[in-house]
Parts: C-alpha cells; sequence; structure tokens
C-alpha cells in the first residue's frame, strides 16, 4: 500500500560524496568536468514507518432513521509499516529516476466517540480498518550539490493492490525537499515532506445492537496536514555501499531506513 509510503515515502541515498565514486550517469557526461560521480545503477532496501491524522472527506453511513452528527468530529488516525525494493538509475548528473515494489501492513481507527448519532442508542466506538497489500511505485530526484553541501527533490507516486477487512484503496503523492552537508564520509540534513494521500474503504460493519443487520458504509480520508520536517544522516561505508536514515516529526511521524548498492 500506502504512501508510502510513500510512502512515501522514499529516500536516494543522495548524501553520498561524489569523491566516493568513480562512476557516471548515463547520459550528459559532459557536464561533470572530469569530476567523480555516482555508480549509474542502483538496488535498494527501504523500510518505512508513518503515523499521521486523516480528516472525512466524504461518508456515507447507510442505516434508515439513524444520522451522524458534525462529520468533523470523527477522529481518525492512520498507522502504517512498509518495506520496498527500488531499483533505480542516474539519467544526468542532475536527474535519478526509480521505480519500487514492496509490500505495506496499515491500520487505519476510526473514531465515532465524540459523534452525537440519532437514533442509535449506543455509541459506535471505534472502527478499525486493517489493510495489507502489494505496493508499486515511481518517481524522479533532481539533484545539485558540491563535495560540501547538496539540495534534492524527491518526488514519489504509489499505488497499492490491497486485502483486508474492506474495500481498499490508497494512492499517493509525495514531494520532500532536504538541504544538507557534507562531512568526509558521513552527510546531515534538514527537509520537509509533502503528502497528499487517498485512501478509501467501502463494506458493511456489525453495529453492537442485537437484531440490526451489516451495515453498509463507504469513507474517503485525506491527510489532516500536508507537510512535516525531517532531519537525516547517511554515510558511505564503500564506494558502492551506502545507508541513510531520516526521521519525520510535527504534524506526522515517519521514519526511513534505506539501504542502497551501486554498481
Amino acid at each position: 500500500m500506502h504512501r508510502l509510503i510513500m510512502v512515501l515515502l522514499l529516500l536516494l541515498p543522495l548524501a553520498a560524496p561524489a569523491q566516493e565514486s568513480s562512476g557516471e550517469p548515463l547520459f550528459m557526461k559532459d557536464m561533470l568536468q572530469g569530476r567523480e560521480f555516482f555508480e549509474p545503477w542502483g538496488v535498494g532496501v527501504d523500510y518505512f514507518t508513518m503515523k499521521q491524522d486523516y480528516k472525512i472527506k466524504s461518508l456515507q453511513f447507510e442505516l434508515p432513521g439513524v444520522g451522524l452528527g458534525d462529520p468533523s468530529l470523527i477522529g481518525v488516525t492512520n498507522e502504517l509499516r512498509h518495506y520496498d525494493v527500488k531499483l533505480d538509475a542516474w539519467i544526468t548528473p542532475f536527474l535519478n529516476v526509480f521505480g519500487l515494489i514492496g509490500r505495506v501492513d496499515a491500520d487505519t481507527y476510526v473514531d465515532f466517540s465524540n459523534v452525537p448519532i440519532a437514533g442509535l442508542p449506543v455509541s459506535l466506538g471505534t472502527l478499525p480498518v486493517s489493510y495489507d497489500g502489494t505496493v508499486y511505485g515511481a518517481g524522479f530526484n533532481l539533484l545539485y550539490g558540491t563535495d560540501r553541501w547538496f539540495a534534492t527533490l524527491n518526488n514519489t507516486w504509489t499505488d497499492a493492490s490491497l486485502s483486508g477487512d474492506f474495500d481498499s484503496s490508497v494512492k499517493t503523492f509525495s514531494s520532500q525537499p532536504r538541504l544538507g552537508l557534507i562531512f568526509g564520509k558521513t552527510s546531515i540534513w534538514l527537509g520537509g515532506m509533502y503528502l497528499d494521500t487517498e485512501e478509501k474503504h467501502s463494506g458493511s460493519i456489525m453495529l453492537p445492537i442485537p437484531g440490526i443487520p451489516p451495515v453498509p458504509f463507504s469513507v474517503e480520508l485525506e491527510s489532516m496536514e500536508a507537510w512535516n520536517y525531517a532531519v537525516g544522516i547517511g554515510h558511505v561505508f564503500s564506494p558502492k555501499a551506502l545507508i541513510s536514515l531520516e526521521v519525520g516529526f510535527g504534524d506526522r511521524d515517519h521514519t526511513l531506513a534505506n539501504f542502497t548498492y551501486r554498481f
């Protein structure tokens, strides 16, 4: 799934100092003017976790004689764990493209506790929506820097084939600007994550009331806040082996660990 992911959700190891490799991009090599660069191809593994609040974009709840109050009072929280394999290539000295495939395991909690529901003698409580599945994604990364500092802009689109308690779908777009410093084989950076999520669930739920059949519902969710902050660190173990870790905070929490081998 998901955002991933970020989605989405997904850091390329751009923290590597250029002098650590003798590679070249696939095209526009003359722009390097003799300077060393990354090896052109990379295969990496990402592990990503995230927790954020959602807001309800639309909600349908089909139960005759029963009406929900203000839907803005419904609290929605999402938690996910995601891992993927990613293939990337440096097309030019400033453009990297990548594709990924992975797995996601996520839970979305829809809390009706603070919402008055006309026609029902009890509260609906919290509705858990669990799902997992395969994530597909692609994106590109723009880079500019020197042997002392760098700036990047990572853009990722993901979709997912999901299974779970209900009929679920999740699509995401994320954009991650970063500005960092290079200290020998180690780099640090500051940045942020913009995340646009389309998450939909539909199906039927059982109410805690005897004699009432399963109730059809449909809900469409989106991120409560578009941006959060991030800090990260990367290290070059060899000209071909890179590792990085990023932590996000603010209106959304995330962690992103990456190991990449270049060739």
